[in-house]
């Protein structure tokens, strides 16, 4: 499906190799240093409980109801991101299991949220909802959980979208970093369609402009020398009340559980798929392409079985037309809308010019309105584009840092 060697272009970014430990960390909520909240890509900090003290008095929180309180703990603060929701995850440095439990504020008062035990990638910890209150400031505490020590530990802050009410809008193949945090809010899936359960998962939505073919598959991230295990589930639904009443007995249209992968650990929709609905246990990765219709909305559950954490790659396809725009009106932040991108004149007849004034930026990309990638160059500070090199018609551009994580977007007109 699709151009592989599109496919084949696409950064594969994971998270980042354990960097040098950090210091700036509190052994009380008071004064605790802040979370930078990152979109899309999870940047992991490291830091070390050595040092510091287990404080269990109410001002400190008292003790926490899960992952074997004891030993000694550090404390962070997040601001909740603008879409109130957020995964807060971590993985393990000399600490193999650890516990983590967020807090509200006044720092001195302290009202208990949550409390997570071995929900990340092995017995690491990890938050993730969608329902919290947008601009508040949490308060976040960790330990190693199990056996008493101290060691070194990676916590990140990421902005989620695992419940359908923060579903990601797609219109054109890209990589998604870091993918699956968690459950979010809502336990959306129990096992009762091609028996996939939730364990860490991720939703997406698709807006048809024109009736077609569409066609999906999912490119894991490569981990330890394998292709993690993804399950789907793909509703239909209207914009305005699919995830509210969307419940774990809502039947999918299609849905795929198979543990038989491509080579390259692929599943989704494909010529050779025969089935709607394939179980798990040994079968076919795919299901077939689905003809759509103008107008329609698609909802895409994505879970992470292998609990890796890892990203991939969501590559579309078919002859159907997908909205653009629900992309740069959107609010999420792995979509989000250009804000210091400048992309001039639009229309462009001769020539186009694109600046971007962020110096994170070392590559572009341009998308045609069905989501192929017309254009994929180097970028430092502007690049001009002869208007002759596409054909007429509608474009998205996206710039990229030198990970691979997706910076900003904006729309081109070619007169």
């Amino acid at each position: 499906m699709g151009n592989k060697q599109c496919i084949a272009s696409l950064p594969l970014v994971l998270s980042l190799a354990l960097p040098s430990i950090s210091v700036a960390q509190s052994d009380t909520p008071c004064g605790a240093p802040a979370l930078t909240v990152h979109t899309g890509a999870c940047e992991f900090d490291v830091f070390s409980t050595a040092g510091f003290t287990y404080q269990s008095d109410a001002a400190n929180g008292g003790v926490p109801n899960c992952a074997f309180p004891g030993s000694p703990d550090v404390w962070f603060t997040v601001t909740v991101p603008a879409s109130g929701a957020l995964a807060i995850t971590t993985e393990a440095g000399t600490i193999s299991d650890g516990g983590i439990a967020i807090y509200r504020g006044p720092c001195n008062s302290l009202t208990f949220l949550e409390c997570d035990d071995d929900a990340a990638v092995g017995m690491m910890c990890v938050v993730d909802r969608s329902d919290l209150v947008p601009g508040e400031t949490l308060y976040v505490r960790f330990w190693r959980a199990a056996n008493p020590g101290t060691g070194t530990f990676g916590i990140c802050a990421v902005e989620s979208h695992s419940d359908c009410e923060v579903a990601v809008p797609v219109c054109h193949t890209f990589h998604v970093d870091g993918n699956a945090y968690g459950p979010g809010s809502t336990m959306d899936e129990f096992a009762n369609y091609c028996d996939i359960a939730e364990f860490q998962s991720q939703w997406f939505y698709f807006h048809f402009l024109t009736g077609g073919t569409f066609e999906f598959k999912i490119f894991p991230d490569l981990a330890m020398g394998i292709y993690p295990d993804y399950d789907w589930l793909l509703f239909q639904g209207d914009i305005s009340t699919f995830c509210a009443t969307h419940t774990s007995d809502t039947p999918p249209l299609m849905c795929n559980g198979s543990s038989s992968t491509g080579l390259e650990g692929e599943t989704g929709l494909d010529a050779t798929g025969v089935s709607s609905s394939v179980p798990a246990g040994p079968g076919n990765p795919f299901c077939p392409i689905l003809n759509v219709n103008a107008g329609d909305y698609y909802w895409l559950f994505v879970n992470n079985f292998s609990t890796t954490s890892t990203g991939f790659t969501l590559e579309v396809g078919g002859t159907a037309q997908l909205d653009c725009d629900i992309v740069l009106g959107s609010s999420h932040a792995i979509m989000e809308a250009a804000t210091s991108l400048e992309v001039y004149p639009v229309p462009a007849c001769d020539q186009i010019t694109i600046r971007a004034n962020d110096v994170r930026v070392a590559r572009i990309r341009v998308f045609d309105a069905s989501g192929r990638s017309c254009l994929d160059l180097p970028m430092i500070g502007s690049v001009a584009i002869p208007a002759a090199s596409l054909a007429s018609g509608s474009y998205v551009v996206q710039t990229s840092d030198m990970r691979g994580g997706v910076l900003q977007r904006a729309r081109i007109i070619i007169e």
